[in-house]
C-alpha cells in the first residue's frame, strides 16, 4: 500500500534531499519512482481499463482528497530512509524545517520578499566606506596661500574663538595644534549640530574646561553652563591637553557613558571619574536633585586609529570629535593626516565644516 501511494504521488524526476543514500525501494527490481512502477502499482481493475477511463478514475479520486498541497506534504513527511536512527531523525528534521519555510513563503509572500530584499541589501550590495575626501585643485591653492609665511592678522572669528595667520600655520604637517585651532574647530562642530535635527545634539567645552575642573574644582566651572542644559544634549565634547598631548573627552548623555579617545591608546581612569563627579554636581546644582551614575560606564576605546608620530594628536582629537558628531565610523588613519590638516584649515577660513 505504501509503494502504491508513493507511485501515485511522487513526480517522475523527484529525488529525496539525502543524496547518495539508498531508500527501501532502491532494492526493488523496478524503481517506484518510474512510470512503470506506477503501472505495476495499479490494481488489476485499473489495468483492464483504457487510458481515458483511468484518467477519469484519477479525477474522481482527487475530488475526494484533501487539499493537494497538504496531501503532498503529508506523504513526503512519511518518507523514511534506510539508515541509522540518528541519521534518519536528522534528515526528517531538515525536511520539516524546509517544509516550514515553504509554507511561510506561500502564506506570506510579501513578507518573504521584504526579508529577501533586506538580506540582499546587507550582503549583496557592498557597503560604502567613508574615506577622507581629497581637496580639489582650487581648495589646495587656497590652503597654500594660507600657509605662506610672512602673513599677519586674523583669519577667522566665531563667537569667542579666533584664529590668526600665526595659528593657522599650526595646521602645517608635523606641527602641534594649539588651543586656538582646536577651540575654533570645536565651535564649528557645535554650530553644525545646532543647525539640524538630523545630527546628535552637542555641546563643546573649550580646552581650559578640564584643567580648570581638575585643578580648581566644580565651583570654578559652575557658571560655564548657565545658558545651556547639558542634560538635554546627546554628547558633551571636552578637548583635553595632558602633558602636551591632546585627547578627546566625551560625556555620552544618551547612552550613559563617559569616554576618552586617545590616539596613543593610553588609560584615563582619573579623567573618567572626574567627568562623573562633574555630572553629579552639575545635576545637583541645576536640577536640585542628585544624579545616580551607578549605571554609567567608563570607556577608553582601543579599537580606534592610532597616531604614528608625536605631532598629530591634535588632528586626531579633532577628527574623532567630527566623526562622532555625525555618528560615523573612524575610517581614517595616520596616512590621512596631511589631507585632514589641510581640510581643517579650509573649514576654519570658510567658518563651516
Amino acid at each position: 500500500m505504501r509503494d502504491k501511494l508513493l507511485a501515485r504521488a511522487t513526480p517522475v524526476d523527484f529525488s529525496y534531499p539525502q543524496l547518495q543514500k539508498k531508500t527501501k525501494n532502491d532494492y526493488n527490481p523496478i524503481s517506484p519512482y518510474s512510470f512503470y512502477s506506477k503501472l505495476a502499482a495499479m490494481s488489476s481493475t485499473e489495468k483492464d481499463k483504457g487510458p481515458i477511463e483511468i484518467c477519469e478514475i484519477k479525477q474522481d479520486e482527487k475530488k475526494e482528497e484533501k487539499d493537494e498541497f497538504d496531501v503532498l506534504l503529508e506523504r513526503l513527511n512519511s518518507l523514511t530512509v534506510v539508515d541509522t536512527p540518528t541519521q534518519m531523525e536528522h534528515q526528517k528534521t531538515k525536511f520539516l524545517d524546509l517544509r516550514s519555510s515553504i509554507l511561510d513563503i506561500l502564506a506570506e509572500p510579501h513578507l518573504q520578499s521584504a526579508r529577501f530584499e533586506q538580506r540582499w541589501k546587507e550582503s549583496a550590495i557592498p557597503k560604502r566606506v567613508e574615506t577622507v575626501k581629497p581637496l580639489t585643485e582650487k581648495e589646495n591653492q587656497l590652503v597654500d596661500r594660507l600657509f605662506q609665511k610672512g602673513q599677519s592678522g586674523q583669519v577667522a572669528e566665531l563667537r569667542n574663538a579666533m584664529v590668526s595667520y600665526k595659528d593657522i600655520h599650526r595646521l602645517y604637517p608635523e606641527t602641534w595644534l594649539n588651543d586656538e585651532i582646536i577651540n575654533f574647530y570645536f565651535e564649528l562642530i557645535a554650530e553644525r549640530a545646532n543647525k539640524t535635527d538630523q545630527l546628535p545634539q552637542i555641546h563643546c567645552f573649550n580646552t581650559f574646561f578640564c584643567s580648570t575642573l581638575r585643578d580648581q574644582g566644580y565651583a570654578k566651572v559652575r557658571r560655564w553652563t548657565k545658558r545651556v542644559d547639558v542634560f538635554k544634549k546627546d554628547l558633551l565634547f571636552v578637548p583635553i591637553n595632558q602633558s602636551y598631548h591632546w585627547v578627546l573627552g566625551v560625556m555620552d548623555m544618551k547612552n550613559k557613558k563617559v569616554c576618552v579617545y586617545d590616539s596613543l591608546h593610553g588609560n584615563h581612569d582619573r579623567t573618567l571619574d572626574l567627568f562623573l563627579d562633574y555630572l553629579e554636581k552639575e545635576h545637583l546644582d541645576k536640577k536640585k536633585e542628585p544624579l545616580d551614575t551607578s549605571d554609567w560606564t567608563k570607556e577608553t576605546p582601543k579599537d580606534i586609529p592610532r597616531q604614528e608620530n608625536m605631532s598629530d594628536c591634535g588632528a586626531f582629537t579633532c577628527t574623532f570629535a567630527e566623526r562622532l558628531s555625525r555618528a560615523v565610523p573612524f575610517h581614517f588613519s595616520q596616512k590621512d593626516m596631511t589631507t585632514i590638516r589641510r581640510r581643517m584649515a579650509l573649514n576654519i577660513v570658510n567658518k563651516a565644516i
